[in-house]
């Protein structure tokens, strides 16, 4: 039997270390590569675009737009929008109304740059919310469905639309209108008296 010299000690300690410091390497590249994976992820979420389906009141008024707005960083291309159910304004009811059928909803559009919103006018609240207003026609709830390309990714989101929230709903008094409102009439007023003066 041979005895292991004290050179072969040292061989076989370096070889253990040299392993173990190997192992170690391995692992802090792994991390590094999850890491860099991680932060590569989190700034794709913060610059890709992000289209946001959502109802907005027109100020002053009951009447509700459909909007669509690119709320990301950057463009979403070949934008192909599509709406689950027909969808026809009160009191308009020609295949032309459909808002289905819209060039937005029927065709891809080339692009929608960040900020760029598409609004769709879908009748006043008072209207949608009276039981003659057939729901076949002017459904108060149907789905937005937004596919798109972040670079190149392919992303599909479907969104809900509910009307009925803004149905029936109280009309705020806009401050500035009504002050402007009240220019007008003095406005008509002095250009009536100076008719008469003349």
């Amino acid at each position: 039997m041979e005895i292991m010299t004290t050179t072969d000690w040292l061989i076989l300690a370096l070889v253990a270390i040299t392993t173990l410091y190997a192992w170690i390497s391995f692992r802090i590249l792994r991390a590094n590569q999850a890491m860099v994976s991680a932060m590569k992820d989190q700034q794709n979420a913060a610059m890709r675009p992000y289209i946001q389906v959502s109802v907005n009141v027109r100020p002053g008024t009951q009447l509700l737009y459909l909007s669509i707005k690119n709320v990301g960083k950057t463009a979403a291309y070949d934008l192909a929008l599509t709406l689950d159910k027909d969808f026809y304004p009160p009191g308009k009811k020609g295949e032309e109304s459909n808002l289905a059928e819209n060039t937005a909803f029927s065709q891809i559009l080339d692009c929608l740059p960040p900020d760029g919103q598409l609004l769709f006018l879908l009748g006043n609240g008072n209207v949608l919310s009276n039981r003659q207003n057939s729901e076949a026609l002017s459904p108060l709830q149907f789905q937005v469905t937004a596919e798109y390309f972040a670079d190149t990714e392919l992303i599909s989101e479907t969104s809900s639309v509910d009307l009925r929230p803004h149905l029936n709903m109280a009309v705020l008094p806009e401050p500035i209108v009504e002050e402007l409102e009240k220019l007008r009439q003095v406005f008509m007023k002095l250009s009536k008296s100076l008719e008469k003066n003349h």
